[in-house]
């Protein structure tokens, strides 16, 4: 068999294709892990989120998120002048948007988030409450330990 010109570009072409129609393919089953998939509600709620953190600026006190090894859970206390704060703790990690979970904050000064849920590693935590008839929200991050 001879092989001309011809049938080298047709071939390079043919070969072109197959390899950009795989990567359609491959690309359509990649889960980039976006922060959030609402996010484009949290763009267009900006300002209540810039009201909240406002808020949060003026406490004395900010609330405290820490791993206890003992009990293996987090702890989240806000502080004593706010009895009976109600909302959501949402936990995260930036790697990866599957181990995501949300806890609700219901009539209490204090969070226990059991260790069992969290992976080791770097957890982010959003505190999105209300307390006094006021809205705050705080993030910070904390570390799980290896068991």
């Amino acid at each position: 068999m001879k092989f001309s010109w011809g049938t080298g570009i047709a071939l390079v072409y043919v070969v072109f294709a197959t390899f950009l129609i795989g990567m359609v393919i491959r690309s359509h089953h990649y889960d980039p892990g976006l922060m959030d998939k609402d996010y484009y509600d949290l763009d267009l709620n900006y300002q209540a989120r810039l009201v909240k953190k406002q808020n949060t600026g003026l406490l004395t006190t900010l609330p405290s998120v820490q791993f206890d090894v003992d009990a293996k859970s987090v702890q989240v206390s806000f502080p004593a002048d706010m009895p009976g704060a109600t909302g959501t703790a949402k936990c995260y990690r930036s790697a990866t948007t599957q181990e995501d979970f949300i806890s609700k904050i219901e009539h209490s000064n204090n969070l226990r988030i059991p260790a069992d849920k969290l992976t080791p590693g770097r957890w982010h935590i959003e505190l999105d409450w209300e307390a006094n008839g006021k809205p705050y929200f705080y993030e910070t991050t904390f570390i799980v330990p290896n068991a």
